[in-house]
Order: C-alpha cells, then structure tokens, then sequence
C-alpha cells in the first residue's frame, strides 16, 4: 500500500469521525436537562457565556474570607474547564473536518494521477494539519475527560446579583443513590450513601456517573420501589425496611443518552488525535519522497548523440 493511498485514508477517516463527533457532542448540540422538582436547568451553550475572571476577582479580594477564597478558586478553576472545553468542541473538530477535508480532495487527486506536482505541497498540508488537529484535539480529550471523570454532574455556576458583594454558589445535580435506587441504607440507623462526605459537592454524582442504571429507567428499580412502597419504606418509621426510597423512581433515560453521546465523543476524539499523528507522519513522508525523487531526477544527465 503506497503511502498516498494510506494518506487518503487517514484524512478521510479524520473527517468522517469528525462529523460524527460534530453530530453527537453534547455541547455543540446543547442538550438541555430540566429538573422540575429543584428548578434547574442545565444548558451546555451557558458554558461559553461564563465570566472567569469575576470569580478570579473574587479570589484575589481582600474582604474575602479564607474558606471564600477556598471556594473561589474551585469555581474558578470549573468555570476555565466548562469554559475552555466549550471552546475546544467547536474549534477542535470543525478544524480538523475542514483540514482533513483539504488533505483529502488533493491526496484523491494525487491518486488518480492528477497535479502530481503538487503532491509535495500537499505533504506539507498534511504534516502541519495533523500537528494542529492533535494539539487541539488532544487538549479538548484532557479536558472533556476530567470533567466527565471528576466534576458534578449539571453542575450550573450562579450569581446571585440581588444584593452586593454578589452570592455565589454551585446549583444543579443527581444526589447520589444506592445501587437499588434506594436513597438510604440501613446501617444500625438509615444512612445515605454520602453520609460521611465532608464536602457538599461530593454528595452529588459525576459525568462519568450518568450511565448507571439508578439514575435511569430500571424496571427492577421500579418492581423494588412497588414492592417496598407497600411496606411504607419511603420514611425510616418502618423498621422491618433495609432501604429508604425517598425519590420516585425516574421514568427517563436522558442521564443515560448524555453519558452515551458524551462518552461516545470522548473515545472518537481519541482516535481522531490518533489520526492526526498519522496525517502528520504521512504528510512528511509524502513531502520528503517528493523532495528526494525531484533531487534523484535532477541529477541525471542528459546524454546529447551525435549525428
């Protein structure tokens, strides 16, 4: 397999999967969650609206207190992470769609023998296409996989601009369940799953959370939640209950379809920064054997017969 061919290849399997991030992605197609009962919303697009720097101003002021200052700089440091992936989402994969795009056209044309001569500008394209499609890409799949592993699920930043110095706080998320969907265990008392957790923010669920089943439609869930509500275990009155199911069973799957797109997103990107060393090795390759047969075929002589 020549090296054109497998050129062709990579770029045109960087811009189809490019187009398949672009078509799932949660942020570029800003999935919306509402909870009813605790009125919130959670709207990706809001990420790229968020202002940093009012938390940063917070931080460094000298009225603040330390535990303020503590806080401060954990919603600084969430907001430059919603803020810089929804950034990089956009930028990452429309700019590696419209440079694998352009490799492809003219490797296609290289491959059916048309402008030939161009083929070693098109091995530059290649090599500096691939070395910025892998820097974003690569920096979009760092942070899209710390948030997905490490931040709370829905996790919506709030100003409160009713009265000054301005409140600000962590609104939004899943509190989290036992496996069975119950909210609280029997342990000598009923405790919940986050009994011991020191920090509110541990209370709640992750990303990386929203595929599992208690926080989805479970028709076991829902056969324990019916078999149990008979028993009156939705309070910690009834002693003969092992679990406490405080919630209603959920009838959705949207927690699931996020965690899938986002998930999904998540290992495409890495096969697309993947892709992108490859179009950079490729395209060099392409540019120095095309540097290397110009040079080969300028030094052979011309050989003059006489009459």
């Amino acid at each position: 397999m020549n090296k054109t061919l497998i050129f062709l290849i990579i770029s045109t399997s960087i811009l189809v999967l490019s187009a398949i991030v672009i078509c799932i992605a949660p942020i570029i197609n800003n999935i919306k969650v509402k909870n009813e009962d605790d009125n919130w919303t959670w709207e990706p697009s809001d990420w790229g609206n968020l202002n940093c720097q009012f938390f940063a101003d917070r931080e460094k002021s000298d009225s603040v207190s330390l535990d303020d200052i503590q806080k401060m700089r954990k919603f600084k440091n969430l907001c430059y992470r919603q803020k810089a992936m929804y950034g990089l989402e956009y930028s990452a994969f429309i700019i590696n769609s419209i440079l694998s795009f352009v490799c492809a056209y003219l490797t296609l044309l290289h491959y059916l023998n048309v402008g030939k001569d161009f083929e070693k500008k098109t091995g530059l394209i290649g090599l500096f296409s691939g070395i910025i499609g892998f820097i974003l890409t690569f920096v979009y799949v760092c942070y899209s996989g710390y948030i997905f592993n490490n931040d709370r699920a829905y996790g919506i930043l709030k100003i409160d601009t009713t009265n000054f110095p301005y409140e600000v706080s962590l609104k939004g998320g899943i509190k989290k369940l036992y496996p069975n969907g119950a909210s609280r265990k029997k342990i000598g008392t009923f405790m919940y799953i986050y009994e011991n957790e020191i920090d509110e923010n541990l209370q709640y669920i992750k990303y990386k959370d929203l595929g599992k089943k208690q926080y989805n439609y479970d028709s076991e869930y829902y056969e324990t939640y019916k078999k149990n509500g008979n028993n009156d275990c939705k309070s910690g009155s009834n002693t003969l209950c092992n679990y406490i199911f405080e919630d209603n069973p959920t009838y959705s799957v949207e927690n699931k379809y996020i965690y899938d797109r986002w998930l999904t997103a998540l290992i495409l990107a890495v096969i697309i920064f993947v892709g992108d060393i490859g179009l950079a090795i490729f395209g060099f390759l392409l540019f120095k054997n095309k540097q290397e047969s110009s040079s080969s075929s300028e030094q052979i002589p011309i050989v003059y017969k006489k009459n």
